[in-house]
């Protein structure tokens, strides 16, 4: 048995120290030296891939050390071989996890509590209480906390446990015990479950000094020594590209004849020397560990990365359901089949490792030989990621050695050629290229700007066999910062543009667009005459170069999706977006320079409602067909004869209505007449003649509704089976 108040107190302190200890030891050592770490790919995607290797001799087992943050990455992507061996479950601790979770068999251990608080959590359990001159044994009934004043008159707080003995109750102050006495559990189940979560205490106390690493161990099963490798994946900070670029003027040299500029290897004329391409690229280690002699692959591209928790336990809702009655059972009545086939059942084998599986080492040995060649670390340029950074798993099945060495989609890789050393926490600028390439320089004017600025430029063509991830680069021309511009990625033997500072000797001026449209041909069908023009935007730009040298310039215009280029016919280069025209502009000259963009415009016209001096215009164009010139003047004849019958009926109903109100006069004045006045009788004989009068024009404007949608029908029927092109 143990003494209680030195266990809790003696083991407390030892457990502060060893997590202390702990702690320094990993601060002076770097983790994972277990498995040292031999090669890094960094991914523009913000993660990293680790390759390690070392030595096991038998049944060996490696701790590695990750930080919390990373373990979730670690478990979704870590790769072991043990080539000549077996591989064992990689396990890891879940104490902090479930640490956070309700225990309800704990002992009641309050961080800073008394002893008489501790004390409370173990009412009821059999004690034995040493003071000074005094030992009692029995169950503890309780601790209660008590004033007392002493014979000097002094006022003390004081613990007091109370002990259930044979002969009856005893009441203990832990005040005496606290001065050379102990106190003891006589429970052996309570000794062990102190001891237990004790040591549970322990390891959330070193794992919370310990800087947040939490282990993983790896083990091996196999004879001899042999080499072993892990991979994993873990988030790191982006790695960077940036250039210079570094050229000089164009030298001239100067004849009594003329002045000319030299010549290219290839007899043509340099428009500039060939400019020198020098790329570093940024590397950051944020890691918690020292890069020792590693080799490192920079990895440019984006590959889709995630993170997910698999560290922390997961536990599914389950609905719950009534128990069973048990019943008498009822019977069944099953359909009868109409059809019936023998079906054959399947066990498909896992792929899973399991003890005393047959197949576990075949399994295992499927991974053998991933990681070899892991040293090699030849300098290129196309994505060659090694199979200790990717193995697919057609490649783990047939046991091949190593990855393919070509490009993987839109990624590339640039390989440090020599291994690389790096503090944690320090950062180094890596060179990965330092070649001449081909390049001209220009003045580039944008047109979609509204004062149109131009800029100093250069077209260069990469021509280092490497691809140059994107970046930023600064200018240097003749020995002087010259500006600063930017690059996306260039694949070997590509051209881009870039720009790095104001021409102030190029002045740019434009007109507004014009626009002219011709009729280019007429068609008509099913009554709708299409009108087919072509329209024409111009544009003229005008340069001036203010230098006593020639530019050329290369003027960007915005392409519009309506419009088809017709001058120039072909532009230096095109874009997504963008034409590119290369203009020679003299020294101390304006140049102008003329865009002609063309379109078609259709618009429809409706023969049967449209004017008639319209549609004489259109049959009078010389892009009309004569066939359908003469359908047009048959729907222009047609158009007139009908309009002659609505005219004329039109006037006969005036004439009706112009009577009539006649009439109406004549019977007002009647009623004040005497009907054998004269008068009277001469108003009988007026109203008689023009009741015949008008039923002689409504039997002519009957006939003339009838002509009139005679001729309708004729012109309608006329037009519908207009068929005719220009």
């Amino acid at each position: 048995m143990t003494s209680f108040k030195s266990s809790v107190f003696a083991l407390a302190a030892a457990l502060f120290l060893s997590a202390v200890s702990h702690a320094d030891e990993r601060a002076s050592n770097a983790p994972n030296q277990g498995l040292p770490l031999k090669h890094i790919s960094l991914f523009s995607s913000g993660v990293g891939y680790f390759g390690r290797e070392g030595k096991v001799n038998g049944d060996g087992e490696v701790e590695l050390f990750f930080q919390r943050d990373d373990l979730n990455d670690v478990l979704k992507s870590l790769v072991i071989t043990d080539p000549s061996g077996q591989l064992r479950p990689a396990t890891y601790s879940l104490d902090e996890l479930l640490a956070r979770r309700p225990q309800n068999n704990d002992l009641p251990l309050p961080a800073g509590a008394t002893l008489g608080e501790i004390l409370r959590g173990f009412q009821g359990a059999t004690v034995e209480i040493q003071t000074g001159t005094r030992k009692i044994v029995g169950r503890l009934i309780g601790v209660a906390t008590k004033t007392i004043r002493d014979k000097n008159g002094e006022i003390t707080t004081t613990e007091i446990a109370t002990v259930m003995q044979e002969n009856g109750l005893v009441s203990v102050r832990l005040d005496d015990v606290e001065n050379g006495g102990e106190v003891r559990l006589l429970d052996a189940k309570l000794n062990r479950k102190l001891s237990t979560q004790l040591e549970s205490s322990a390891t959330r106390l070193i794992s919370s000094v310990d800087a947040g690493f939490r282990p993983v161990r790896l083990r091996f099963a196999g004879k001899g020594e042999r080499t072993v490798k892990a991979g994993y994946i873990q988030a790191t900070s982006v790695w960077k590209t940036s250039y210079r670029l570094v050229f000089d003027s164009p030298k001239t040299i100067k004849t009594p004849a003329k002045t000319v500029k030299p010549k290219t290897d290839t007899g043509e004329i340099a428009n500039d020397a060939r400019p020198l391409l020098q790329g570093w690229a940024i590397v950051e280690n944020t890691t918690d560990e020292d890069w020792k002699d590693v080799g490192l692959s920079l990895i440019a591209g984006r590959p889709v990365s995630f993170a997910m928790n698999m560290a922390a336990p997961l536990y599914v809702q389950r609905p719950e359901i009534a128990l069973p009655f048990a019943g008498v059972p009822i019977s069944q009545m099953y359909e009868e089949a109409t059809e019936q086939k023998p079906k054959r059942l399947t066990l498909t084998p896992s792929f899973l490792h399991r003890s005393g599986n047959a197949n576990a080492p075949a399994l295992a040995d499927r991974a053998a030989g991933i990681f070899s060649n892991a040293g090699d670390f030849e300098g290129r340029s196309e994505y060659a990621v090694r199979a200790d950074v990717a193995a697919s798993a057609e490649q783990m099945a047939q046991q091949q050695a190593a990855a393919s060495s070509g490009e993987r989609g839109e990624l590339f890789e640039y390989s440090i050629s020599q291994p690389v050393s790096l503090n944690r926490g320090e950062a180094a600028m890596v060179p990965i290229v330092s070649q001449t390439v081909t390049g001209e320089k220009l003045t580039i004017l944008d047109t979609r700007q509204s004062n149109l600025a131009a800029v100093y430029g250069m077209r260069i063509c990469n021509t280092t066999g490497l691809h140059l991830a994107g970046g930023p680069i600064t200018i240097y021309q003749d020995g002087l910062y010259a500006g600063d511009a930017q690059i996306t990625n260039i694949a070997p033997g590509d051209f881009r543009l870039v720009s790095y500072a104001l021409d102030l000797d190029l002045i740019a001026g434009r007109e507004s667009p014009t626009y002219e449209a011709d009729i280019t041909s007429l068609s008509a069908k099913s009554g709708v005459l299409t009108v087919t023009r072509k329209q024409r935007q111009t544009q003229i730009f005008t340069l001036r170069n203010k230098a006593a040298s020639a530019k050329t310039v290369l003027l960007q215009i915005p392409k519009d999706s309506n419009y088809t280029l017709v001058e120039p016919k072909e532009p230096s280069e095109k874009s997504p977006t963008e034409y590119r025209f290369e203009v020679s502009v003299p020294a101390k000259t304006s140049t102008p320079f003329r865009f002609v963009g063309e379109r078609v415009i259709y618009e429809g016209v409706a023969v049967l409602n449209a004017d008639i001096d319209v549609l004489l215009t259109y049959s009078r164009n010389t892009k009309v067909s004569a066939a359908l010139k003469n359908a047009l003047a048959g729907v222009v004849t047609r158009r007139n004869s009908l309009r002659d019958l609505q005219g004329r009926r039109a006037g006969a109903e005036k004439q009706i209505e112009e009577i009539s109100a006649e009439q109406t006069r004549i019977r007002s004045n009647m009623n004040s007449l005497e009907k054998n006045s004269d008068l009277y009788k001469r108003y009988v004989t007026k109203l008689s003649a023009q009741e015949s009068q008008i039923e002689k024009l409504r039997a002519e404007v009957a006939r003339l509704r009838a002509l009139e949608s005679d001729a309708n029908r004729d012109l309608s029927a006329f037009i519908q089976n207009l068929d005719f092109a220009s």
